[in-house]
């Protein structure tokens, strides 16, 4: 059940960095997230949750590049992710790079948020890539 439950705050959390995360999809997957919640008490309904949870590229991308549970994170909507170190209050916040696929021919809509530093850039759902940072 406990596991049920982390699917459900999981799937909570997603909602709140849709509209960023998909743009135009987040409708139509908020709806998606929102039947699988309802369904989510029956038997098998955390299946259909992580289903549709890992349906979307971007979606998955970002439940995979998350910290576990004992890594604390500001996640809050429209917040990059980055916290500033205490007490100095020198340096404004650092946006967190945005990587997609450029590979020309590719029909991929992936795109992947960076947390950390260290953490790994992904590769593509389509051509197998390695995603490349979005200029601005």
């Amino acid at each position: 059940m406990d596991h049920d439950r982390s699917w459900a705050a999981l799937a909570r959390d997603v909602l709140g960095v849709l509209p960023a995360l998909v743009g135009a999809d987040a409708p139509r997957i908020t709806a998606d997230i929102h039947r699988a919640l309802a369904a989510s008490s029956r038997p098998g309904g955390a299946e259909e949750l992580r289903r549709v949870l890992y349906a979307d590229a971007r979606v998955r991308s970002w439940i995979q590049s998350r910290p576990g549970r004992d890594q604390e994170r500001d996640t809050s909507p429209g917040n990059s992710g980055y916290q500033g170190l205490a007490g100095g209050g020198f340096a404004a916040a650092v946006p967190a790079p945005r990587y997609v696929c450029r590979t020309p021919g590719c029909t991929s809509t992936d795109s992947w948020i960076r947390g950390f530093m260290g953490d790994p850039v992904p590769r593509c759902s389509v051509c197998t890539r390695v995603l490349s940072r979005e200029t601005q």
